[in-house]
């Protein structure tokens, strides 16, 4: 009896290898296919069941796979399709470590498209449920918004939320209302400064707030004072404004709340300052003023050189 039961289980042994066995003669003799799919990667719920408790053993090598996926793509074609999975995975495994979201974050929206960036801030929102209290998850959405897709109606709120919050510190709402100015948010600016404004009970930050609710202001008044310009003339009025003075749409051009010079960009059909905005334009004028001088004084120095007579034969 004992005979007969070591011989069955020698067959069943031999029944199970066999197979493995064709299967790594088949995988020598051919080259197997490298094809990466998201279906190799289980979904975050599974994979804390898969590892039967070794989760943050296995968290530690998805990451690891994760930053090789990169590299490799980073060198060839700069897509990462699969990569906002892997980061999930691993949060799900091991939530601590927490600096796999702006890795996988960073990555995914170097890609620069629309989907890219949602990609990139669903790692930020998943960051933010994680850790509530850390103001960069929600700050970084909105400024993916506004650096890669230029979405100020998505990118100022969210910006501003992640300012608002204790975690943030002071200056970032400085950052916040900059990039409003650069991106030509005035309304949104105002708006925010202006409720910003109602609930502070520090008189510095009271100061400050007024400062920039002004400095909002003046740049709303001009710019609705352009567009006034365009529908009356169909045009746009000169760089320097001065057409919004004479016209009498505005009675002056104010200075600027920082000490800039308000002027009117073509292209993009408002009014920014210098103090925020193209931080060369006081020299770009200095050098037309003396490109203009110096062309005016060599046609002048033209004009007064005596001409050579002509010689004609008698």
């Amino acid at each position: 009896m004992k005979k007969l039961s070591t011989l069955v289980a020698i067959i069943l042994i031999f029944a199970t290898l066999l197979p493995f066995y064709f299967v790594r003669k088949h995988l020598i003799e051919n080259e197997r296919p490298k094809v990466e799919t998201i279906a190799a990667y289980p979904k975050p719920d599974v994979a804390k069941i898969m590892f039967l408790g070794l989760n943050a053993f296995a968290a530690d090598l998805l990451f690891a796979r994760s930053q090789y996926y990169y590299g490799s793509h980073y060198v060839t074609d700069r897509t990462y399709p699969l990569l906002e999975q892997m980061v999930r995975v691993v949060l799900a495994l091991n939530p601590s470590l927490e600096y796999a979201i702006p890795f996988g974050e960073a990555a995914i929206s170097s890609m620069r498209t629309p989907d890219a960036i949602e990609s990139a801030n669903s790692l930020l929102r998943l960051g933010h449920e994680l850790y509530p209290d850390d103001y960069y998850y929600v700050f970084n959405q909105g400024y993916n918004y506004f650096i890669y897709l230029n979405d100020m109606e998505k990118a100022y709120p969210l910006m501003y939320e992640g300012a608002s919050m204790k975690t943030a510190p002071q200056k970032v709402i400085w950052l916040v209302n900059h990039v409003a100015t650069m991106g030509g948010g005035y309304r949104l600016g105002y708006e925010y400064t202006k409720d910003r404004l109602e609930k502070t009970k520090d008189k510095n930050m009271h100061d400050q707030f007024e400062k920039e609710l002004q400095h909002f202001a003046n740049l709303l008044t001009l710019s609705e004072a352009a567009e006034e310009y365009y529908k009356r003339y169909g045009k746009s009025p000169d760089k320097e404004l001065k057409e919004l003075v004479r016209t009498r749409i505005v009675k002056e051009i104010p200075h600027g709340v920082y000490g800039g010079e308000y002027y009117y960009d073509e292209e993009d059909r408002i009014v920014k300052t210098t103090s925020q905005g193209d931080r060369q334009y006081g020299k770009k004028k200095e050098d037309e003023a003396k490109k203009k001088a110096g062309e005016s004084g060599k046609e002048a120095e033209e004009k007064a050189a005596p001409k050579e007579e002509t010689k004609t034969d008698k």
